[in-house]
């Protein structure tokens, strides 16, 4: 007789290493943690998965969270939502999360290729194919390169993050407004 996982155990699992991974990156991360994390035993986890890689590789890959952003008429509004979805709210912990899957790229290369496969590239995805509907429409730059672009708004998040200072709501409005007014289409020339 074959025994069938309970996906109420695997929800809390992934919810449990989830959690864990963005407060203490991957070099702290235990199974004996998430199982304690998670209420279940350390065999609930080994059914599962072969180790500590192999559960995390699973949960970037199906378990972080993706968005799309709707046509709204409106490449500032869509941009703005974009923004809003795609940055992360604690910049310390997607430092910290980002930085454990470099830092294993030796030895687990499969962590941060699920990261940039599942999270990373589709985001830019979703944003460089909103800065070209921008661009269609007329309201975005046609010169500007949609991948430097994105990099534009991007980089000055890190760097704040890095440098210890405050990425919450305000710095997000006026850096956004900043780089609208970087890429935006002049209709006033």
């Amino acid at each position: 007789m074959v025994r069938t996982l309970d996906e109420s155990v695997g929800g809390a699992i992934a919810a449990a290493a989830l959690r864990l991974l963005t407060e203490q990156g991957f070099a702290h991360l235990t199974m004996e943690g998430i199982a304690r994390e998670a209420g279940v035993g350390k065999p609930a986890l080994y059914r599962r998965f072969a180790d500590k890689a192999a559960l995390v590789e699973h949960m970037i890959s199906s378990q972080l969270p993706a968005f799309e952003v709707p046509d709204l008429g409106d490449t500032r509004k869509e941009l703005r939502l974009s923004l809003q979805r795609g940055l992360p709210e604690d910049g310390p912990a997607y430092v910290r999360l980002i930085g454990g899957l470099i830092a294993e790229q030796d030895r687990h290369p499969e962590l941060i290729a699920a990261f940039r496969a599942n999270v990373l590239l589709p985001r830019r995805a979703i944003g460089r194919a909103l800065i070209e509907r921008g661009q269609t429409r007329g309201d975005v730059r046609a010169g500007i390169n949609p991948e430097e672009a994105i990099d534009l708004i991007a980089g000055p998040f890190l760097a704040r993050v890095f440098a210890g200072l405050d990425t919450g709501p305000r710095w997000r409005e006026h850096a956004f407004d900043t780089w609208w007014d970087i890429i935006r289409e002049r209709k006033d020339r």
